[in-house]
């Protein structure tokens, strides 16, 4: 049976994870932002280079930029 939990929740972040991709490259695309798909509390989220930004320069959060772009599951890049 746990198995199964399991399995339904990574079939479930999987999914919720190509739809975050989708979303960033098109606000990426529409914007002509970076935007990146990041891991906050076990759901994917789509947060631009430019908010990251801001709370670094606002003392919010106290890692680097790069630190973020390292952890990011996906980095979508205007075309």
């Amino acid at each position: 049976m746990k198995k199964i939990i399991i399995a339904y929740k990574n079939w479930l972040f999987n999914i919720r994870k190509k739809q975050a991709i989708k979303q960033a490259q098109q606000l990426a695309n529409e914007q002509r932002r970076k935007f990146l798909v990041l891991n906050f509390k076990g759901k994917p989220t789509v947060v631009s280079m430019k908010q990251i930004k801001f709370w670094i320069s606002t003392k919010q959060v106290n890692k680097s930029a790069d630190y973020f772009r390292e952890m990011a599951l996906y980095t979508a890049m205007p075309k």
